[in-house]
């Protein structure tokens, strides 16, 4: 990939439509339950923290697994290992409905699942991103990513989070047996896709070696090395208002429960224009604009969300902040795919999306305590002050790494 043009020249196999309906599908259920989660821990307690912990508890397997599953992710079968993560879901969904529906479910068996939960969706994405290698040429990586965020966003967020509210008003195990509907059928099509690219798998070096290694390639590496360190810190500070997004939306800005997840759909909307037209944002702005820039736009949607006196603000600035969220992950993800090698893939993703979820996990648990101690629009102004300070501080090194590396 370089600053010029990104402009599609191959069909995409029939092998990548099938991963980007399997992953469509479950996003679905994601959204679903992306929506119905926070209101089911809302319906279990009213405190800020508790419900900013539901959230956090969705990053502890990635700090927890992230790097040995990378390892795992290089050793097995990256097929297989999606087809079992997807199965496994829907137990695990299927419980979570009986148990909802019987009011059997606590605060903290919620947690419980959410982590188990979380360690599936670890293995999942973990090995869905370096099995695209697998189906697609390199040259189309950026158009397929687009399209592949682009339709998990729809599915998962204008759809998911559309109907998540309104199946959960109708009963409160319904998004959840909906979602492992979504993943069994997933899992069916994963299972269809066949692809004669298979990545070299060393099984003769040490486990501990191999988890090494690829943090030892990332800290090698300048450039990702420094992205690596600008997605930490502006994760960090995306994620301080998510964890009571919930309570700031009903409490607030006096949203019902349906109103709730049609403001999550209309910030859906935004990243699903981005997934669509990323590649053309690529082509148009550069290479390098079009992973700065995002960054600032983090910052200021956040500030605007924080101030925002009225709703209809705080969704427009959520349509841009989704619009800038998905155009930094297709670009950034695909820099990944170029420039890491296929055969350790997954250990050195595995390290770069570790430092991601711990930051996370530290913005959501962070939030939580802030909107506690001072109100439920601190976090999203102390967020949007980081994200502006990681762009400040990065901006540069990156641009210049990214007209020196040739990817």
């Amino acid at each position: 990939m370089t600053d010029t043009a990104l402009a599609p020249t191959v069909p995409l196999p029939a092998a990548y439509w099938r991963q980007w309906f399997a992953s469509s599908i479950s996003n679905l259920g994601d959204g679903i339950n992306f929506v119905a989660m926070p209101l089911l821990a809302l319906s279990l307690t009213d405190d800020e923290r508790l419900i900013s912990l539901t959230v956090l508890s969705t990053f502890v397997p990635w700090m927890l697994l992230a790097l040995p599953v990378g390892v795992i992710v290089d050793r097995l079968d990256r097929q297989r290992l999606m087809i079992f993560a997807n199965l496994l879901r829907v137990v695990l969904f299927v419980v979570i409905a009986v148990a909802a529906v019987n009011d059997r479910m606590s605060i903290w068996s919620l947690f419980a699942l959410l982590v188990i939960v979380g360690s599936c969706e670890v293995l999942f994405d973990s090995s869905a991103q370096a099995f695209l290698p697998l189906l697609v040429e390199p040259t189309e990586l950026a158009r397929a990513n687009g399209l592949l965020f682009a339709a998990e966003v729809v599915a998962g967020s204008i759809a998911g989070l559309s109907v998540g509210a309104f199946l959960f008003d109708v009963s409160p195990g319904l998004p959840f047996s909906t979602n492992a509907v979504s993943f069994a059928i997933a899992a069916g099509l994963i299972l269809s896709i066949r692809t004669a690219r298979v990545p070299p798998v060393d099984l003769q070096s040490p486990f501990d070696h191999r988890l090494r290694s690829g943090l030892s390639w990332l800290l090698g590496h300048r450039l990702l090395r420094t992205l690596a360190a600008m997605f930490t810190l502006t994760n960090l500070g995306l994620m301080f208002g998510q964890g009571i997004f919930v309570k700031y939306a009903i409490d607030e800005l006096g949203l019902n429960n349906v109103e709730f997840g049609l403001l999550l759909a209309i910030t859906a909307m935004g990243a699903a224009s981005g997934g669509v037209i990323a590649h053309h944002i690529i082509d148009g702005l550069g290479l390098r604009l079009a992973v700065v820039v995002p960054y600032l736009v983090f910052g200021a949607a956040q500030l605007v969300i924080g101030l925002a006196p009225a709703t209809w603000i705080v969704a427009s600035a959520g349509f841009v902040l989704g619009f800038a969220i998905t155009v930094w992950n297709v670009v950034t993800v695909t820099v990944r795919q170029r420039l890491i090698p296929i055969d350790r893939f997954g250990r050195v993703n595995g390290v770069y999306r570790w430092l991601g979820a711990a930051a996370s996990a530290v913005g959501v648990a962070s939030g939580g305590f802030v909107a506690y101690e001072t109100n439920l629009r601190a976090p999203y102004l102390i967020g949007g002050g980081i994200t502006l300070v990681a762009a400040i501080l990065f901006a540069r090194p990156v641009w210049a790494g990214l007209g020196d590396e040739a990817v």
